[in-house]
């Protein structure tokens, strides 16, 4: 059983529950043909979105050693494997045709049917965005304004720098997509995809 910590910094708790049993779940469809299975199955769940109560998640306990720790014992041709899975678990993550229902770029939750809809980043707390760009736009804009309060850092407006952010995120940060191919695209993003986040069942 897992509880999610309702204090947690920079995290927003409206649909947090709900993003990460969802967003199991697509990653058990996309990942179904590995074996053995990799994504743990979750058996039940409740949401955090009440304040006054944690949020919380019941599924199954994997085996294996943290991957961080069994990595650097490894030799060559075997840390050559381990990265070798990893791209292709990336490649499947990627590869997979989300739900029609998921229309907009960010978070996922379930509607009223049960099925997997767009919805605010619980990282952030905003969004969905209709496009790729505009999830970086407002993401960067959220930061900068967080930026904004901390009293560490409001020289920045005085040296021009301040100002110079503005202009990129204004007139700068289209012309990062516009040779993007893939700028609408939609994909499943382990945003912590790193040894910590893995098991090796073999040390």
């Amino acid at each position: 059983m897992r509880l999610a910590n309702p204090d947690a910094e920079g995290m927003h708790h409206e649909t947090r529950i709900e993003n990460e049993v969802a967003l199991i779940s697509l990653a058990a469809a996309a990942l179904k043909d590995f074996q053995p299975h990799i994504v743990p199955s979750i058996y039940a769940w409740g949401s955090g979105a009440d304040k006054s109560s944690y949020g919380w998640t019941i599924q199954e306990l994997m085996p294996g050693l943290s991957l961080d720790e069994a990595f650097p014992s490894m030799d060559l041709e075997h840390k050559k494997q381990i990265f070798a899975q990893m791209a292709k678990i990336v490649k499947a993550l990627q590869d997979y045709k989300l739900p029609d229902t998921i229309t907009e770029f960010g978070g996922v939750t379930f509607d009223e049917d049960g099925r997997i809809v767009s919805a605010a980043m619980p990282t952030v707390g905003q969004g969905p965005w209709p496009t790729y760009e505009a999830s970086f736009r407002g993401r960067i804009e959220l930061a900068l304004r967080e930026a904004d309060e901390n009293p560490r850092i409001r020289g920045w407006r005085e040296n021009g720098v301040r100002d110079r952010l503005d202009a990129f995120v204004e007139r700068g940060l289209s012309a990062q997509f516009e040779a993007l191919e893939t700028r609408q695209d939609k994909s499943i993003v382990h945003a912590d995809f790193s040894r910590s986040s893995l098991l090796s069942t073999t040390a």
